[in-house]
């Protein structure tokens, strides 16, 4: 840890995804607190539950209710559902109020704790608590790249994954609390089931651990790595795609549930929606609506990878970004899949373009979200263009409003800028 220091700086102002084949069939965990007395503890016992054996059956879980969670800034999209709103007005201009320069790639949705402070990883393989006006707080390590967001629990600890093949806790204070040392590389948001525990995927499992980081069970998926953050329902059951081209249900025991096939890799974190239909986007290019017993109810083709999570609009309608060769953002209407509207970027003949970034819903209505052609942009709740703001590199992190609306969001260039509303007599000011 280093206080107040490290890559970081503040400069005052006017993905591709590694592949691994292979898994580790041992559980184990390595604990390394600051100081001398680190412990390794090794568990043997933790059971590894594999897709398409020992399913789960029971009765149709269609009429649960739905969780009315209120967003949460401390929650990758806002909480377990994954819905990416905000209970906050963003700005309906743009004026840059800050930059925090970390010197490497910014894959990661920033998360805001309590007091204030954003915590956000990056590719410079660290931590970083950084002050709501953009200083440095502290940095810590997580040993290898961060490429998702982290999860700041009710005591006011940190939860992040990383390349290093390891979950990491970190106090308030950037001490590290534990490592939970895994089979693979801890690329997908940690997400907080409603009985206090978490849920990560790492390598090619989905894992179930105390909030102190000890294991309960995995659930494995064939082969290949799981990307997405789990959406927790309000029975405990997780839901999340693999590389298998599949949507899984997982039961709080680690048990499948069920697996509805789509046509390609599912890199998308899903979303539940207001009635309890989860949407996920596909490499197939297509958005699919599936019900909680895992039954399509309708899919639209898009023409171009749905890699970014998707976001409810305020009508429960779903909003997703698209790569090329027509990179957009459309909206979907919720019962039938049928496209609304649908917001252009600059067409692209490369189907590895497009938009990355997971929309963002606030109070009114508005989207805002990043693109791979190095702009922020702000969309009215009818998909009108309202601003759009230049950075310095391509964008593939979903940005986060703080309390007091300010939009929060990295950048490829290795640049987090808080955006906020333009004062009278600035350029593009209403």
């Amino acid at each position: 840890m280093a206080l107040g220091s490290g890559r970081g700086r503040v400069v005052a102002v006017g993905a591709m995804w590694a592949l691994a084949l292979g898994a580790v069939a041992l559980i184990y965990l390595h604990f390394e607190p600051e100081g001398d007395d680190g412990r390794t503890r090794e568990l043997d016992d933790a059971p590894v539950f594999r897709a398409g054996e020992d399913l789960v059956e029971g009765p149709s879980r269609a009429e649960l209710d739905v969780e009315a969670e209120a967003p949460s800034l401390r929650f990758y999209r806002g909480g377990r559902r994954n819905t990416g709103r905000s209970d906050l007005r963003g700005p309906r201009s743009a004026r840059e109020l800050w930059r925090y320069d970390v010197g490497a790639s910014i894959t990661a949705q920033p998360v805001v704790a309590p007091d204030g402070t954003l915590y956000v990883g990056a590719h410079d393989e660290r931590l970083h608590a950084v002050a709501p006006d953009g200083t440095a707080r502290w940095t810590a390590p997580a040993h290898a790249r961060i490429w998702s967001a982290a999860l700041v629990l009710d005591d006011g600890a940190v939860v992040v994954g990383s390349d290093a093949d390891a979950l990491f806790a970190f106090t308030p204070a950037g001490e590290t609390r534990w490592r939970a040392r895994l089979s693979g590389d801890a690329d997908g948001p940690p997400a907080l089931a409603p009985d206090g525990s978490l849920r990560f995927a790492a390598g090619a499992r989905l894992h179930a651990a105390g909030s102190d980081g000890r294991i309960a069970w995995a659930f494995e998926a064939p082969g290949l790595f799981l990307l997405s953050s789990p959406v927790i329902d309000v029975d405990g059951t997780a839901y999340l795609g693999s590389l298998d081209d599949h949507l899984y249900a997982v039961a709080p025991d680690g048990r499948q549930r069920w697996a509805y096939r789509t046509g390609d890799d599912v890199r998308s974190s899903p979303t539940l929606g207001d009635d309890g239909t989860l949407f996920v986007g596909s490499d197939d290019g297509h958005v699919h609506a599936v019900s909680r017993d895992g039954e399509r109810r309708w899919r639209t083709d898009l023409g171009g990878f749905v890699r970014a999570p998707v976001a409810l609009g305020r009508n429960g309608d779903v909003i997703a970004g698209v790569y090329g060769p027509q990179p957009r953002v459309v909206s979907l209407d919720t019962e039938t899949g049928e496209v609304r509207w649908s917001f252009l970027l600059s067409p692209t003949e490369s189907a590895e373009v497009g938009v990355a970034s997971g929309p963002l819903v606030d109070a009114e209505g508005s989207v805002f979200f990043g693109g791979h052609d190095e702009f922020v942009y702000s969309l009215s709740a009818q998909g009108a263009l309202r601003w759009v703001h230049p950075v310095g590199g391509a964008v593939d992190a979903s940005p986060i409003l703080t309390a007091d609306g300010t939009l929060v969001i990295g950048g490829d260039d290795g640049v987090l800028r808080a955006i906020g509303e333009s004062a009278p007599g600035d350029a593009g000011a209403p």
